[in-house]
């Protein structure tokens, strides 16, 4: 339907049953009687509200609640009205829904919100579609908004969105989102709105969807709360958590705080506080796993050049050309490729400690490097016309025995003797005794911290298993083993039940009649249910197996 212009307004065409509504030039529906304070529409009763009143109305829910609130707000009252005026049409019209959709712009227009020309209107509720595009002149709502702010960036007419929403949904038995595309506010010759089914829209209705469920101010209030309240306490945990690791590193660089309670280690404690305050180069022996990174480290930090820079090297990394690099530097255009130069390990930790891991495989050219930085304090980056001086503590580090690498020629003898000043051997930590303990109980501080799970402890089960283990992965096992428990463990009190098949089925030999049913039920598992593979594991006979199985009542 198109409108006729008549005097520059708008008329609607309509049947019968809605154009009277509009024939006359003004309104014979509206009734006032002063003396009684009311005022009626179409037997309705209501109030006149100027313009200015509702631009003043408008300012102030967007001083008070901000755009989005405030156009949220407006959208979902208009929803509303607009529901129950599509309830009272569809009734008015005896259940013709196509007349009380046509009503809605009518009583609109006869109310002075606006005057209506209907673009287009299709729908096909069993094909899920639907279309309809609307022109609204003089709009009041978006001359109001005019008036309350000068803001030409935004459509305005939220209220009047709304109630065609509402009206057409309340009509068509499903949610109908109108948006409005062209608004007078924005200098627009008319207000465009259209309106498809819900679905039908993707993020640019995302604004009207959450206005319909748009929380209270006391709720979003609540939820902020909370989340700073979360906020608060991530910030305490993070602290925390800081604090922990600081305290750890403190703890990890000091050889006083180093786990060394045993009797084996008593002697290794010892001599590092003696190596430390000595300034000598140092070698560690230990099998992978024992710490030696961090007695080199608390060696270091021990010493008078713990203000200094402390340089991992690891020799088992890099191989050829690019080892000697990494630890030597270069110079620009010492080699093709070499574009700026480079400073290697060496002069990295000048006037610091440079720690060599696995220092029998360093090459032999690279060994005597070394034994000359040690000897004269210098070397000589690759593409350096001349040596460089440097002030460099030494700290080596192997896991093989160093006399078998000197034999067989893995590591220069001269070398071995300089590093050998000063000496560590650690001992595996199958041999460290109550130290395991001890450890054990660190590791589960560090554990229920990193994964929030406070409040657990070891059994006197467990710690007993933990000592009786054989540790091939010394250390840097346990660690593993105790985090596996606190992620696995639902109890508070951890127990041999937490721990992994290897590990139960390692430990050191035993009696009999100690085997627990966890350790039994652990090596079948491993064998895959062979008795004869698990005794074998176990290291006991295949009959004492059996009659350990029977005594626990596990045939």
């Amino acid at each position: 339907m198109r409108p006729t212009k008549l005097s520059s307004k708008v008329f609607l065409e309509l049947p019968p049953a809605l154009a009277h509504y509009l024939e006359a030039p003004r309104n014979q529906w509206l009734e006032s009687t002063p003396n009684r304070g009311r005022m009626t529409l179409l037997n309705r009763t209501g109030v006149f509200t100027d313009l200015e009143s509702l631009a003043v109305e408008r300012r102030h829910l967007l001083e008070l609640l901000g755009h989005d609130r405030a156009r949220a707000l407006c959208y979902r009252v208009g929803f509303e009205q607009g529901r129950r005026d599509g309830a009272r049409h569809y009734a008015l019209y005896t259940e013709n829904a196509r007349l009380a959709l046509q009503a809605g712009p009518v009583f609109g227009q006869l109310q002075g919100w606006y005057a209506a020309e209907p673009i287009k209107f299709e729908f096909d509720l069993e094909a899920r579609t639907l279309y309809r595009e609307i022109l609204l002149y003089g709009c009041i709502e978006a001359l109001a908004y005019r008036m309350a702010v000068d803001d030409t960036e935004h459509c305005a007419c939220w209220l009047t969105a709304g109630r065609i929403s509402g009206h057409t949904s309340e009509l068509v038995g499903r949610r109908v989102i109108t948006v409005e595309a062209e608004c007078s506010a924005r200098g627009a010759a008319a207000c465009k709105f259209i309106s498809r089914l819900d679905p039908e829209w993707g993020k640019e209705a995302d604004w009207c969807r959450d206005a319909l469920r748009i929380r209270t101010v006391d709720e979003e209030l609540a939820q902020k709360d909370e989340l700073l309240s979360n906020a608060q306490k991530a910030a305490r945990r993070a602290q925390s958590a800081l604090n922990d690791l600081n305290r750890k590193l403190r703890s990890e660089l000091m050889l006083d705080n180093l786990v060394a309670d045993s009797d084996t280690m008593q002697p290794v404690a010892h001599r590092a506080q003696q190596i430390a305050a000595s300034d000598s180069p140092a070698l560690i022996v230990g099998e992978p796993g024992t710490g030696r990174q961090a007695w080199a480290r608390a060696i270091h930090f021990g010493g008078m050049r713990k203000h200094k820079p402390f340089i991992i090297f690891d020799c088992l990394g890099l191989t050829g050309s690019l080892l000697m690099q990494e630890l030597l530097g270069f110079e620009k255009d010492a080699f093709p490729g070499a574009v700026r130069s480079h400073a290697g390990a060496l002069a990295r930790a000048h006037g610091g400690t440079l720690y060599l891991n696995e220092i029998n495989r360093l090459r032999e050219d690279a060994q005597g490097i070394m034994l000359q930085c040690m000897r004269d304090n210098c070397f000589t980056p690759l593409g350096a016309p001349e040596p460089v001086k440097v002030d460099v503590r030494i700290i080596a580090a192997t896991q093989q025995d160093p006399q078998e690498s000197v034999e067989s020629g893995a590591l220069r003898e001269d070398l071995f003797y300089a590093l050998s000043v000063g000496r560590i051997d650690l001992p595996p930590l199958r041999e460290r005794g109550l130290d395991v303990s001890r450890l054990a109980e660190l590791f589960l501080q560090e554990a229920t911290q990193r994964f929030n799970r406070p409040d657990r402890t070891l059994s006197t089960e467990l710690k007993r298993a933990l000592q009786e283990c054989a540790w091939p992965g010394n250390i840097r096992q346990l660690r593993h083993v105790i985090e596996h428990a606190v992620i696995m463990a639902q109890d508070r009190e951890l127990g041999t039940q937490h721990l992994p098949d290897e590990i139960l089925v390692t430990r050191v030999e035993r009696p009999a009649e100690e085997l627990t049913a966890h350790v039994i039920r652990a090596a079948l598992r491993r064998t895959h249910n062979n008795r004869s593979r698990a005794a074998d594991l176990l290291g006991v006979g295949r009959t004492t197996l059996w009659r350990a199985m029977k005594r626990l009542g596990l045939e």
